[in-house]
């Protein structure tokens, strides 16, 4: 009887020692897969370009584990008030649409400090915002987000509500607070429109949802060009951009132009 518990054990802690040998071979495929991922979109976007990896020149603030995956909030700061980005490029490794967003700057952004969107991911993936200065150099920030299903989650609205609803923008511009007590402005856009991925299910009419997405925003300030957003799906519903920047002058207004993936274009402006 002995011998019995003594084998039964000695099979258990086989068992136990085999299913975490499969679990560590299962992980390193995992992050092999991620490396492998992001070597080919470092290809295709940047080529043989170095970037330099670290949070000295930007960070990012992503949760560790969203609570929604269809709509996880994400802030890039500008760590480097003396270098100034002028494009960034915003990843989600894993999504079908891996580029969620290329953001342009102009001079009237001046020395922006922070950006904040929502955006949807599919599986648990790395989000990288890649940021290009002004003498060309490439610097990269990084997360790993634990989400899954945010590109086949269906929508938070009613379907119908939400495509009358499409275009319609609320828009804020003020002055905020600064420590060193230079002048400070955020300009808050947000758009109300479904942005469908076309991966999610209709239960009622038993089909997939057609794509529908903003993919592109234009932000001004006092009818000068700001910051230019190319992106996709990738980017939540609603569409949310947050920008918090310096300026010698104080702006007056801020004007947005989005259009979607069927060619509206919807306009609106603080005056």
């Amino acid at each position: 009887m002995e011998n019995q518990k003594l084998l039964h054990s000695g099979s258990l802690n086989r068992l136990v020692l085999a299913l975490i040998a499969v679990m560590a071979l299962m992980c390193s495929m995992s992050l092999q897969a991620e490396e492998d991922r992001w070597s080919q979109l470092k290809q295709s976007y940047f080529g043989d370009v170095h970037i330099e990896a670290g949070d000295t020149v930007l960070s990012l603030d992503a949760p560790k584990r969203a609570h929604d995956a269809a709509t996880v909030p994400v802030t890039i700061h500008s760590m480097d008030k003396g270098r100034r980005i002028e494009q960034l490029y915003l990843f989600v490794d894993q999504n079908p649409l891996p580029l969620a967003g290329i953001f342009t700057f102009t001079e009237e952004a001046g020395f922006w400090e922070s950006l904040e969107t929502r955006i949807r991911i599919n599986e648990y993936t790395h989000v990288r915002a890649v940021g290009q200065l002004s003498n060309g150099e490439l610097h990269m920030t990084e997360r790993f987000v634990k989400a899954s299903g945010g590109c086949s989650a269906p929508a938070l609205a009613d379907m119908d509500a939400a495509m009358a609803r499409a275009g319609k923008m609320q828009l804020m511009l003020h002055e905020i607070d600064s420590a060193d007590d230079l002048p400070r402005s955020e300009a808050v856009i947000k758009i109300s429109h479904p942005n469908n991925s076309g991966m999610q299910f209709d239960q009622v009419s038993r089909n997939y949802i057609p794509a529908f997405f903003v993919n592109t925003i234009k932000a001004q300030l006092d009818g000068v060009d700001m910051m230019n957003i190319e992106t996709n799906f990738s980017m939540s519903e609603n569409p949310v951009v947050r920008l918090a920047f310096s300026s010698d002058v104080e702006a007056k207004s801020l004007q947005v132009i989005a259009i979607d993936s069927k060619g509206n274009e919807y306009e609106k402006s603080t005056q």
